[in-house]
């Protein structure tokens, strides 16, 4: 039986998520507001900041907001560039913030991710301490003060003993810079022990960890024959292909070793080596076991001529080009 946290509590835990979340967003947004508002208030077009230049010297430089304006959970409003003529056109003025206002949805999002994060951990952690044959007969799981989550979880093993996992978990936050989206983020820690009956066998953790490694080899294994079978209409060729090679391969082998073509070869030679003597026995041999290579591959290859399931037997992901299809029928 595999161990499921109860809706109730998992729901509480995603609400207290979005509310922290939604006032850190709501709390910048209102700074920023502030901040623009005072300088337009002054007449100020940007904000500067100070920077370290090459010399090492602190310069006064003109603030962009170009990455607020694409990261995080606020709308920002921006300035346009003023015009002078009629053919220009305005663009967004990055270092002229106005208005920003909360993306809830963002938040709402977020808020899901983490939850879903944190759940998954919790019940990782009980279905650690759970056998496949173990079943699980109450819950007495409850919300503490703060950001707690404790109790235990009875069951009993297939020889109907009894045990208690005893678990809480407790979750904290990191605000601003110090969290993962800038805003807040959620980190948690547990504690969990099993009393009772001693845990034998392979824990749900264990058999789910498992059989997803195995669904994800079963995917990757049927990406490859997929792949794999692009190769098919060239691979189905292949007998006729080596067919016409092996009649073209003896023809001429057959003239080279005909006493005109060893003439031929002798002359050859002899032309190109000066002083070199032509050695009629080792090229005849070499020749001949040529030949009967290729009359091996022409003899071999009939059955597969116009035998198209006899090819797509022998077609596979260890099978899949001419010189795999040459070393199957050998």
């Amino acid at each position: 039986m595999t161990f499921k946290l109860p809706t109730e509590l998992a729901n509480h835990l995603e609400q207290e998520i979005h509310n922290k979340l939604v006032y850190a967003v709501e709390a910048q947004a209102r700074t920023f507001n502030e901040m623009w508002a005072e300088r337009e208030a002054k007449g100020e077009k940007f904000h500067t900041t100070y920077e370290l230049n090459y010399r090492g010297s602190m310069v006064e430089k003109p603030r962009v907001w170009r990455e607020e304006a694409n990261t995080g959970y606020i709308f920002i409003k921006f300035a346009m560039t003023e015009t002078k003529y009629d053919y220009e056109t305005a663009v967004t003025d990055y270092l002229r913030p106005m208005t920003c206002t909360v993306d809830y949805e963002g938040c709402k999002r977020n808020a899901k991710f983490q939850a879903k994060h944190s759940i998954g951990l919790f019940e990782s952690r009980v279905n650690g301490h759970l056998t496949v044959t173990d079943q699980i007969t109450d819950l007495n799981l409850r919300l503490g003060n703060k950001n707690l989550i404790h109790g235990f979880v009875t069951g009993t093993t297939k020889d109907a003993e009894e045990f208690k996992i005893h678990t809480q978990m407790i979750w904290n936050y990191r605000y601003g810079a110090n969290s993962a989206n800038g805003y807040l983020t959620q980190y948690v820690q547990f504690r969990s022990d099993r009393r009772g009956a001693r845990q034998e066998g392979k824990t749900v953790l264990q058999r789910a960890t498992e059989a997803e490694i195995q669904a994800k080899k079963d995917a990757k294994q049927a990406e490859l024959v997929a792949k794999n079978e692009s190769k098919w209409e060239r691979f189905a060729k292949l007998p006729s292909q080596i067919d016409r090679w092996a009649d073209k391969e003896i023809k001429k082998l057959t003239k080279e070793l005909s006493p005109e073509g060893i003439q031929t070869a002798k002359e050859r030679t002899e032309a190109r080596f000066h002083g070199v003597t032509f050695d009629r026995d080792w090229y005849v041999k070499n020749l001949t076991e040529d030949l009967k290579v290729v009359e091996h591959y022409k003899k071999q290859v009939q059955a597969y001529l116009n035998n198209e399931p006899a090819v797509r037997e022998l077609f596979g992901l260890d099978c899949n080009n001419r010189e795999h299809f040459k070393a199957a029928i050998w």
